[in-house]
């Protein structure tokens, strides 16, 4: 009589304190969804974003075909930067708020759903961006979106996307401007304005799009500057800016590049970085584009 062989033990990292603990309510959930795909989840806790690495990076060293990232994009970012540059392929179990990767690469939020693709899905080579030896899977931000996180941050009543979008209304009533200078691929640009931004995936705020066309595959940085403007006159750009409508925001502009160094104008203060839709860095950062640095399971 022939023995069946076990289920494929899969490594899933999650953060337990993520959400104010709300992860732990898809735990049930993603053990049922991997033991119907003839799979088993093998959860695991992570401490900090750096343990989290750490444990991906210690499954990837033992040759596991893939690992799973349960959470939001801060999650996913903490399990990708273990993954970089290995034949280990990155799953993904959304649990957060904005997941906007996931929107990026089709995957959907539902668990049984992305189970699935785990289970069944193809490898896909994506690029990241290398912020100061630090890896971000969307994108990196300075100015307005560091106020919309941190409006964001501060509510919990208002869920999923909306909360971002009460982010970019709080922000806009009260913008602060930042000075920059920037090399764009050795090109010296001086910059004034609400918001630098510099896009992987292009996705932010559970589905607002920072850069409309960006390519997660293409080698390459979208630079997306929004200048100095009068108030009422960023409100009107900002609202064709999202529906797509570029001939009607000329002060938001584009660019694209494979490296670039971010500095505060010489005696202002340092500007907060944001990746993922964290907090992660001050300036001076410089940020550059990795070709096909990560493996992603993603649908067929």
């Amino acid at each position: 009589m022939t023995t069946a062989p076990p289920p494929l033990s899969v490594p899933v990292i999650l953060n337990p304190a993520a959400r104010h603990g709300a992860v732990w309510k898809r735990i049930g959930p993603v053990k049922a969804a991997f033991a119907a795909n003839g799979m088993t989840a093998q959860l695991i806790e992570s401490t900090s974003e750096q343990h989290a690495g750490e444990l991906a990076a210690h499954y990837a060293a033992q040759n596991a075909a893939l690992v799973v990232s349960l959470g939001g994009d801060g999650m996913v970012r903490a399990v990708a930067a273990g993954l970089i540059g290995t034949q280990t392929a990155l799953g993904i179990v959304a649990g957060g708020r904005g997941n906007d990767l996931i929107g990026k690469l089709g995957i959907p939020k539902g668990i049984e759903a992305a189970v699935a693709i785990i289970a069944e899905g193809r490898d896909r080579s994506i690029d990241v961006i290398d912020l100061n030896g630090r890896i971000s899977v969307g994108n990196v931000c300075l100015g307005l979106d560091s106020a919309v996180q941190v409006y964001a941050d501060s509510v919990h009543r208002i869920k999923g996307h909306w909360v971002y979008l009460y982010g970019i209304i709080r922000a806009i009533l009260a913008p602060q401007r930042i000075d920059l200078s920037l090399i764009l691929d050795g090109e010296e640009v001086d910059f004034r304005g609400y918001t630098a931004g510099f896009a992987n995936s292009g996705r932010y705020g559970g589905g607002l799009k920072l850069s409309p066309g960006a390519k997660i595959d293409d080698g390459l940085i979208d630079v997306v500057l929004l200048r100095d403007v009068w108030l009422p006159r960023l409100a009107v750009e900002l609202v064709a800016f999202t529906l797509g409508l570029r001939a009607f925001h000329p002060h938001i502009t584009f660019r694209h590049a494979r490296e670039v160094s971010i500095a505060a104008r010489e005696g202002a203060a340092p500007v907060e970085i944001v990746a993922d839709g964290d907090a992660v860095a001050h300036t001076p950062a410089t940020l550059s584009i990795r070709p096909a640095a990560l493996r992603v399971r993603v649908p067929r």
